[in-house]
């Protein structure tokens, strides 16, 4: 299990995730694994390599 750190969209704290394999053993960048946040219990798609939300404008 590998460990990472997001921003929640919707409540805008950081939560960490977790996936199955190593994200930086993947050569594939964009990548998005769908993580349940255990802050506001919705589904959100991460990229665990970035930590960057789907969807998410930068803001």
């Amino acid at each position: 299990m590998a460990t990472f750190i997001y921003r929640c969209p919707v409540t805008g704290y950081k939560v960490q995730g977790l996936v199955a394999d190593n994200p930086a053993e993947k050569p594939n960048t964009q990548l998005y694994e769908p993580v349940t946040c255990t802050v506001c219990t919705r589904i959100h798609l991460v990229n665990p390599k970035t930590g960057k939300v789907a969807g998410e404008d930068g803001r």
